[in-house]
């Protein structure tokens, strides 16, 4: 279905399906454990080729495991059958009210849980895309949302620190001025004030923040490669970092004005 080569297996043998997220030693330590299965119609050993790992889905997958076992068609029939997937494609696409008219009139006709205790459930491409994409841009924004609103708070503490303290200043800035400092000395010395009023939190907040991401990126970089890329990944944290460090050069340099205005440099 998703026009991959069909799977060719030894006689008597099966083979295994891997989720993308599984690590090499996870899938070498699994086979070598198990390269024989018991089923009902027969003992089946490993086949030559032990794995694939073409991308199929989640969907296909429990939970709670990794991998999948692939037996001969003549196996499965004398199996019993606990869930049951079929897949279509159709010869063109179905827009986006087609498919959620299609859910529902699926829904009706065959009810997620019958009297029978069979249940049934339709998935389709077209609405599962779309809702991730929905999900995925809700998540970014209230994310960006919830870093720019702490980046503001932070950032308007730090310059009314400054600003309210302008009158303390001035009177020292005065006293410079009158031992003959040039008015382009206090300038500067403005400036370096500010910057570590300004760049000691923020250096603070940097470091931490490269640990916790660095953490977090390696715990769960498989994840990320398989799902999300690791490309993708650091365009959308530059992106937020490129909007932190705007908001932060804005209020420097408006802070730097008002200060400057305050002590009538």
């Amino acid at each position: 279905m998703l026009g991959y080569d069909p799977i060719v297996l030894s006689e008597n043998g099966f083979t295994t399906q891997w989720k993308a997220i599984a690590s090499e030693e996870e899938r070498n330590t699994f086979l070598a454990e198990h390269t024989s299965v018991m089923t009902d119609a027969g003992e089946l050993t490993l086949s030559g080729r032990a794995y694939y790992e073409a991308a199929i889905g989640e969907t296909a997958y429990n939970s709670y495991t990794n991998v999948l076992y692939v037996f001969p068609d003549h196996v499965c029939e004398k199996l019993l059958p606990v869930m049951r997937n079929r897949y279509i494609i159709t010869s063109e696409n179905i827009p986006y009210d087609s498919a959620r008219e299609l859910e529902q009139v699926f829904s009706e006709e065959y009810p997620e849980t019958s009297e029978s205790g069979v249940s049934y459930a339709i998935r389709l491409s077209t609405l599962q895309i779309n809702s991730t994409k929905a999900n995925n841009f809700v998540l970014q924004a209230s994310m960006l949302y919830g870093a720019v609103v702490l980046m503001v708070i932070c950032l308007t503490i730090l310059s009314l620190q400054q600003l309210l303290d302008a009158d303390k200043y001035k009177y020292r800035f005065s006293v410079l001025l009158k031992l003959g400092v040039e008015e382009q000395r206090i300038r500067k010395l403005v400036l370096k004030q500010l910057g570590v009023w300004f760049g000691l939190p923020i250096t603070v907040a940097l470091i931490v923040s490269t640990i916790a991401i660095a953490y977090f990126i390696q715990t769960v970089s498989a994840e990320i490669a398989a799902y999300i890329g690791f490309g993708a990944l650091m365009l959308q944290i530059g992106i937020t970092a490129g909007i932190l460090a705007l908001l932060l050069i804005c209020y420097f340099i408006s802070t730097w004005i008002l200060f400057e205005r305050s002590v009538h440099l």
